[in-house]
């Protein structure tokens, strides 16, 4: 039987990045800190997030609705502990959004995403948002993201892996493969 803090502990081997997703409603933003976003499909081009049933965010997605993802550069670790909840100091870190078609985008993200709810499915203890991509932003370079790994966060090393082992030499009957090729 697997249990929830293995499950964590394996799955957080997966690095990702980090982002803020961003809705209005009326003349207030709501934003969020997610690490479940992922491209989804290129023809249209969808991506999606899954926001904690519990998350205020949850409460303003409909379908149909605008909203922007916000990938985090390296120095944004400070605004991703803010829209995460563990802001632990007294005034909140500088940062600003700025209006991206009928979305709040963050200003000085690494990229901006603007898209439209296309639909939202009932996933465990999470929604499944997919989101219709009608806008992209890429922030000015260098484009070194905020990266979460392990339950922390992370930046881009070079030349700090370990090597992967060398199998070439491993003597094991060849196992038949198939795959898809991406032409």
């Amino acid at each position: 039987m697997t249990h929830t803090r293995q499950f964590r502990d394996t799955i957080g081997l997966f690095t990702t990045g980090v982002a803020i997703v961003a809705v209005h409603d009326g003349d207030e933003v709501h934003a969020m800190t997610a690490n479940a976003v992922c491209s989804l499909s290129l023809e249209p081009m969808l991506l999606l997030f899954c926001p904690a049933k519990r998350a205020r965010l949850s409460q303003y997605l409909a379908v149909g609705m605008a909203f922007t993802i916000n990938v985090l550069r390296a120095e944004q670790q400070a605004i991703s502990n803010f829209f995460a909840g563990n802001w632990q100091q007294g005034a909140p870190p500088p940062f600003r959004f700025v209006a991206m078609g009928d979305a709040p985008r963050l200003e000085g993200s690494l990229a901006s995403l603007g898209c439209k709810v296309q639909s939202i499915a009932d996933s465990g203890d999470h929604w499944l948002v997919v989101g219709e991509v009608l806008e992209l932003k890429q922030g000015i370079a260098p484009h070194e993201p905020l990266l979460f790994y392990k339950g922390g966060y992370r930046e881009l090393q070079q030349g700090t892996a370990v090597a992967a082992p060398d199998l070439a030499r491993v003597t094991d009957e060849p196992t038949h493969i198939y795959f898809d090729s991406h032409s």
